[in-house]
């Protein structure tokens, strides 16, 4: 049922994590499902993931919307004794289940992803590995790719378990290369749930910033909501964001960026790159910075840089020619886009967005 291009094309994979996607893809219809995927998992909750095109949005809904945690297949995997191969939905679940527990009912069924097959390996160093294809026609078709699969299991096991400690590790030199350069980071699944942290970002973990099984929470409420927002836009747009927050006395920029591959075919479940920023160099962004990084207005980002450099509100109104009361609402918006309450919080904040600007910049 498959030659002997899948394998070179699996074990080509294992040193190259990005084509995990494409050998998923090429893997699932060759089976007859939709797409799979792949999670190499260590202990402490750090995950590396892969999903094939065609099933990536449908995994990113079921973990969104908290299937995850009330996973009934996974439950019934590991409830039976080892197995060294794939077990599929009908395996694990009566003809009555499969129509009526509300994963099925609920989620897999109308998605078209009820009929799928599974296998877990565990490695001698406490990993573990989960080889899904998902959306087979019905049961009985997954139930047929079965020996098909098992012959495939020794390759897929050795290749994707040797891909995620390449992967965990390539995410381990992001963050310390940025600690090397004074920089606290951290790496975020889709979720914002935290994956690794370098020295520099760990004093924050347990004070300011919790570690949930959810996603990173932060102790300040207006910050949590800012950041709760950020990582919906990453999640939903793969969009980055920059955000004021709340680290105990200090006031820092926070700046979620996404992690990006070729074609975005990234084996992992790093989503994003999270930077914190403290140090001033008393430089302040331009005005189209100062847009991209809180949405602001163009005149917004004009008002909230003047008031950054000391101008009073009704210095800013006649600069502009506009009435104090205008220039009030906009700093309400300024205030609220940047997670800011006032004036001297504003001026104090937007320095730390030591970002690169022209030498020319009108400051």
């Amino acid at each position: 049922m498959y030659d002997e291009t899948l394998v070179d094309a699996i074990y080509e994979a294992a040193a190259i994590p990005e084509l995990w996607p494409g050998v998923l893809d090429k893997l699932a219809a060759l089976m007859g499902a939709r797409g799979g995927n792949i999670l190499y998992a260590r202990p402490g909750g750090q995950e590396m993931r892969a999903s094939s095109p065609g099933i990536e949005q449908i995994t990113l809904e079921f973990e969104a919307q908290g299937w995850g945690a009330r996973n009934s297949r996974l439950d019934r995997y590991l409830a039976r004794p080892p197995h060294a191969g794939f077990l599929t939905d009908s395996d694990l679940h009566s003809e009555e289940e499969l129509r009526t527990l509300p994963i099925y009912s609920e989620f897999l069924i109308p998605h078209g992803a009820a009929a799928g097959a599974a296998t877990l390996i565990r490695g001698a160093v406490d990993d573990t590995l989960a080889i899904t294809l998902e959306g087979f026609a019905d049961h009985a078709d997954s139930r047929e790719a079965i020996p098909a699969l098992d012959s495939l299991r020794p390759h897929l096991a050795r290749a994707a378990t040797l891909s995620g400690r390449l992967a965990m590790e390539r995410v381990l030199v992001a963050v310390e290369a940025l600690a090397m350069i004074g920089t606290p980071a951290a790496m975020l699944d889709a979720q914002g749930r935290l994956l690794t942290a370098n020295k520099l970002f760990e004093p924050a973990l347990g004070k300011s910033v919790l570690d949930l099984r959810s996603r990173l929470k932060l102790n300040d409420a207006r910050s949590d909501k800012r950041f709760g927002e950020a990582v919906a836009r990453l999640l939903a747009k793969h969009e980055g964001s920059s955000i004021a927050i709340d680290l105990g006395p200090r006031r820092v920029a926070m700046h979620l960026l996404p992690v990006r591959g070729s074609a975005k075919d990234i084996f992992s479940s790093a989503a994003a790159l999270l930077v914190l920023s403290d140090a001033a160099d008393g430089r302040l962004p331009q005005h189209d910075l100062l847009q991209a990084l809180f949405d602001l207005t163009p005149s917004e980002a004009r008002i909230a840089r003047e008031i950054a450099q000391g101008s009073g509100v009704t210095a800013v109104a006649t600069a502009a020619g506009l009435s104090r009361e205008t220039v009030r609402s906009h700093l309400k918006t300024i205030f609220e886009k940047t997670n800011t309450r006032r004036q001297s919080e504003l001026a104090m904040l937007l320095p730390r967005y030591g970002l690169p600007i022209s030498e020319n910049a009108d400051d």
